[in-house]
């Protein structure tokens, strides 16, 4: 099981969502901490958390935001497990999943068939999407977790070894 070497926390105005980097150089966005972000106050509790079918959340496979989920966001929905670096089991999501889910509730936002118990979300991707367009992913969670020294300490070793 891959355990993180970096962790983090993204900064995206109040909300915090956290990440982290993994032995294999994954990175990932914490289940609990995508949830958290989200303002999901129940904690999540690892797979049991999902229904069956796709790996979705269950706060995305309500009935109204079906027609938004693309066999994109489907694919991207697996768990990654790890450790934590205090040695705790923990769950991940791929870089690019946030970015789906914050398009997945505009889009319904934008043809007005959310409930009213998901404006609260809806309210928290904008926030988040806002950020990610003058930002890439992988690089806010390099930054939050101070991984991006460790990556330039390699790029130059490579550089030297050439």
């Amino acid at each position: 099981m891959p355990q993180a070497t970096h962790e983090g926390v993204l900064q995206f105005g109040t909300l915090e969502i956290e990440v982290a980097v993994l032995d294999n150089g994954q990175r990932v966005i914490t289940q609990s901490g995508l949830m958290m972000g989200l303002g999901r106050i129940r904690p999540p509790t690892g797979r049991q958390y999902y229904r069956s079918g796709a790996h979705l959340p269950a706060f995305l496979t309500v009935q109204s935001l079906k027609p938004f989920i693309g066999e994109d966001l489907v694919t991207i929905a697996n768990q990654t497990e790890f450790r934590t670096k205090q040695g705790v089991k923990a769950f991940g999501y791929a870089p690019d999943f946030l970015p789906k889910v914050c398009e997945v509730f505009a889009r319904a936002q934008h043809a007005g068939v959310l409930k009213a118990t998901q404006h609260s979300i809806a309210s928290r991707t904008q926030i988040i999407a806002e950020q990610l367009e003058r930002s890439c992913m992988m690089r806010l969670i390099d930054e939050a977790t101070s991984y991006q020294e460790i990556r330039k300490t390699q790029r130059n070793t490579y550089r030297s070894e050439e």
